[in-house]
């Protein structure tokens, strides 16, 4: 059950921390049906589906009254071997089935079935990829791109994010650059991509901090450093680093929900209302709640407008609603409920 920081809030009601905003929850989505997660990647369909990303799953669609898995394991048009991240893509879902393998899938009625492949140009150095966005007839991929061969664990020049053209015959372009870094694991961080006006909105898991990346151009508009609040914690130096496992997936499984939980990650960024970012984060304690919901304004210094705790992972948003997983990331959070979603509006004072 939903802990309550004020009891005598009805359970529609979860309190606000700074300036009275509170969330009040509008429709519930229940289903038997388990996925395995965590979940890594979430958005709303032209439908107005949640495509949710699981990780050990897959791809999943979820609707008030049904869920569908998309691309389940196979070799035929509707299925795939493998899926890196999704994105939407001209009314349909991207699936990557590689870095530069692209299967589109079409919505008809209320599921999803292979249309066509399409094929990136690559280079041959290594891209791990964490999570896609389409706009303008370009795909920027977000990730770590190695940028020069054979990879050397002391000193490696890598790209965060690469964009290539939809109909391309060239590689694409690289950029957010690192040079000279030690090679380590933090190609499991997530990142968030962000359509904003004439730019890209970048964001890593690990840091408060938006890149505007102009869609014209790819170069750096602007950054925006975010200020967080007192209970922020930060990145530990050691996290992510190269470590032997000994062949034991569990052991690095461990790890990597350790890594999710034990910092402030972001969890979740998206657009609310004109100017505004709604970023989630973790609190790392358990009250006044396990996430934070941090309003900031983009036009202004950085400084959140609005604070609210919260235990719901936060997934999407749409016309000022909020979709969210109940009780936190599953497979992460041990009280998040199996596939139940609660859809929140803000509501000010």
């Amino acid at each position: 059950m939903k802990r309550l920081i004020v009891v005598f809030l009805t359970a529609a009601m979860i309190p606000a921390l700074v300036l009275g905003t509170r969330l009040e929850r509008i429709d519930h989505w229940k289903h038997e049906q388990t996925y395995w997660g965590p979940i890594s990647g979430s958005f709303l369909d032209s439908a107005g589906d949640l495509i949710l990303m699981f990780r050990k799953s897959g791809p999943v669609a979820v609707s008030q009254d049904k869920t569908a898995a998309i691309a389940p394991f196979g070799q035929s048009p509707d299925e795939a071997t493998q899926v890196f991240t999704v994105c939407e893509y001209r009314g349909d879902l991207a699936l990557f089935e590689d870095v530069n393998k692209i299967k589109i899938f079409r919505r008809t009625g209320k599921t999803y079935h292979g249309e066509k492949t399409i094929w990136l140009k690559r280079d041959p150095f290594l891209f791990l990829l964490k999570t896609a966005l389409f706009v303008n007839g370009r795909f920027f991929l977000a990730g770590v791109k190695i940028l020069n061969g054979p990879v050397s664990a002391e000193k490696v020049d890598i790209a965060n994010l690469h964009v290539i053209e939809e109909d391309s015959s060239s590689p694409g372009r690289s950029i957010i650059l690192e040079r000279g870094i030690k090679f380590d694991r933090r190609y499991e961080i997530e990142r968030f991509l962000i359509p904003y006006g004439n730019d890209v909105l970048y964001i890593k898991q690990s840091e408060p901090r938006i890149l505007f990346i102009s869609q014209k151009t790819l170069g750096v508009e602007k950054t925006l450093e975010l200020k967080v609040p007192d209970f922020y914690k930060s990145l530990p130096r050691d996290f992510y680093a190269l470590k032997n496992y000994q062949g034991s997936l569990s052991a690095y499984l461990l790890d990597l929900d350790t890594w999710a939980k034990s910092y402030s990650a972001i969890t979740k960024a998206v657009l609310y209302e004109k100017n505004f970012l709604l970023i989630q984060m973790r609190t790392c304690r358990e009250s006044p709640g396990r996430f934070a919901l941090l309003l900031y304004d983009l036009e202004k210094d950085g400084s959140p407008e609005e604070i609210v705790y919260m235990d719901d992972l936060l997934l999407a948003e749409r016309d000022g609603r909020l979709y969210c997983y109940q009780n936190g990331n599953p497979d992460l959070d041990e009280e998040a409920d199996e596939t139940a979603i609660n859809i929140y509006k803000l509501i000010k004072k």
